[in-house]
């Protein structure tokens, strides 16, 4: 059996003879699919270089063709050639210049006599000389077409045609048309490339690229600079460059794009192959150490197994821990909120008892007032009976009558207004609800001689809310405002409904001082309160506040701009009777 020692001599030689044939592998495989790649995508480049080529040639010569044939037609027409008349008019030489010139979109329109000398032009800030025996004169006082491109005094680039003017068949003049070149060079900035055309000279015309314009063509077999589209982070770069001359101009149309996507390719192909030389040295690497690892790594998974096997136990045990705290947490959590539900029960029941307890003296004043008149009433009756006079017993049974139903219809309002609300609620109808808290406070009322207005609108528009609470909301509501107009002359309070889309705006609005404004911040907060000491203890709000949050709803406060304070309640809007039916 082979000891240790052999085992690892055989092991380190086998991986060094693994890794040198990688890295040789690496090297070819790069070098040799680098190369392959780069070809394949400059031959790409040159076949997009191309097509760009032929659509921008074409364009380029069709721009300027629908200009070569207007010299020709100028010259041919007979009132040009009236023109040149001694007695011709030079304003209607220079309109004609106009027309021609905005028809065609021409720089300028130039009418010139065989001297050379301008007889009319279409635009004066057009500067520009054609010598007599220039090529463009020469070309067309031998009734041939004249070309060529011109720089203008001002920098501008013009291509110029020029023609015979002809009265009959003699030639009296020269008619030049100017094509503005920077204008067909404008539509070259839409294109990402660099493309430029250059005359037989070697100077580019135009270009899409500023720093080249008027400028001997560049070298493009070496770096270029001037060739990006931002020039303040351009770069030196090498391009692939693909030409084509345009014969009729006797200029060469150049396109180029960046080799940067050659090298890139080379870079990415022979990458790949590098990583897959590496990748298949790796592998056989990778099956020399399963042989020599076999031993070590079923020892690991042995160990592994009996560590997994602990942390297993380990945490199943937190686990169960951890349920089990969690169990306790719900169960503390879930009394301490039926708790804080069954105390906001009972604060809302005796905010109702403070309520009733406020307006203890107003009730008794309205249930004495009528007892005493029962009293009288009774004690008249049985003495007009002793009397014989029926009629005056009778009405005065009828008074008793009228004044028990009044005392039983008070007592109701308060039986309901204290009872438990329901926990459940649907839709309630808001204006019974006004009604019936108005009722209850109505003592208070007529104690402070207060003006209630009520804007109630539809009778049967229904709320989502239980009645009872709702009730309690109001009465709250109206006793805070009486509080704040206690002593206040002409008090009055102003309650309206709204019907806002799907929402109802309950709105309870009185004329006293209004709410302070460090106050509004707080108003609703459990146990704030502005009233003297023993005379509130801070809770109505508050407990109103909830009763609306409750209810889906809202409850918020302002000052009114007339003055007063206004307390707002909205509501979701409820089905009404027979929608629910339905």
């Amino acid at each position: 059996m082979i000891n240790g020692a052999a085992l690892s001599r055989r092991y380190f030689r086998l991986s060094a003879l693994n890794a040198l044939a990688g890295l040789a592998l690496c090297g070819a495989g790069a070098w040799f699919v680098g190369g392959m790649a780069s070809d394949l995508q400059a031959n790409q480049l040159g076949a997009a270089a191309q097509e760009i080529l032929n659509v921008q040639a074409e364009a380029l010569n069709g721009a300027l063709d629908k200009y070569r044939m207007l010299p020709v037609i100028l010259g041919h027409r007979p009132d040009t050639a009236r023109l040149y008349e001694t007695t011709a008019d030079p304003t209607t030489t220079r309109k004609i210049a106009l027309q021609a010139a905005a028809v065609s979109g021409a720089l300028d329109v130039v009418f010139l006599r065989r001297s050379g000398a301008v007889l009319a032009r279409a635009a004066d800030t057009v500067h520009d000389t054609i010598l007599p025996d220039s090529a463009l004169m020469l070309a067309a006082l031998q009734g041939r077409l004249g070309r060529d491109a011109r720089v203008l005094a001002d920098g501008r680039r013009s291509y110029v045609f020029t023609a015979a003017v002809w009265d009959g068949a003699v030639i009296i003049g020269v008619v030049a048309v100017y094509v503005d070149l920077e204008r067909i060079e404008d539509n070259w900035s839409l294109i990402n490339n660099p493309i430029l055309a250059t005359e037989a000279g070697g100077m580019v015309i135009i270009s899409n690229r500023s720093a080249w314009r008027l400028a001997p063509r560049p070298d493009f077999r070496k770096l270029v600079e001037g060739g990006g589209a931002n020039p303040l982070t351009e770069e030196p770069t090498r391009y692939l460059a693909r030409s084509r001359d345009l014969a009729p101009l006797n200029w060469t149309l150049t396109v180029l794009l960046q080799a940067a996507p050659m090298r890139l390719a080379a870079a990415i192909w022979g990458g790949l192959a590098a990583a897959l030389a590496l990748g298949l040295a790796l592998a056989v690497q990778t099956l020399i150490n399963r042989h020599f690892a076999g031993v070590r790594r079923s020892r690991s998974q042995r160990a592994n197994a009996l560590r997994l096997e602990r942390i297993v136990r380990g945490r199943t045990r937190e686990l169960v821990q951890t349920n089990a705290w969690l169990a306790h947490e719900v169960t503390e959590r879930k009394a301490a909120v039926d708790l804080l539900h069954k105390t906001q029960a009972e604060l809302i029941q005796t905010g109702k008892m403070a309520a009733l307890g406020q307006m203890s003296t107003a009730l008794s004043h309205e249930i004495n007032q009528p007892l005493s008149a029962v009293k009288t009433y009774a004690q008249n009756a049985l003495t007009y009976l002793r009397r014989g006079r029926q009629a005056e017993a009778e009405d005065n049974i009828t008074r008793i009558s009228e004044l028990t139903d009044r005392m039983a219809a008070i007592s109701r309002h308060l039986r309901n207004f204290a009872r438990k609300p329901n926990p459940t609620f649907g839709s309630t109808a808001i204006a019974k609800v006004v009604e019936d808290a108005l009722q209850v406070v109505s003592a208070r009322l007529r104690e402070q001689a207060v003006t209630v207005t009520t804007q109630l609108g539809d009778p049967d528009l229904q709320v989502r809310g239980g009645p009872v609470r709702l009730q309690q909301v109001l009465v709250n509501l109206v006793l805070n405002a009486l509080d704040a107009m206690r002593g206040q002359p002409s008090p009055a309070i102003v309650i309206s409904v709204a019907r806002l889309g799907q929402t109802v705006q309950l709105s309870v609005q009185d004329n006293g001082p209004g709410i302070a404004g460090t106050d509004l911040s707080q108003i609703f907060d459990p146990f704030f309160t502005t009233k003297q000491v023993g005379q509130g203890l801070g809770l109505g709000l508050s407990i109103s506040y909830n009763i609306i949050k409750d209810f889906g709803g809202t409850l918020s406060a302002h000052n009114a701009q007339d003055g007063g304070a206004c307390f707002v309640v909205v509501l979701d809007q409820g089905e009404d009777a027979e929608q629910a039916a339905q």
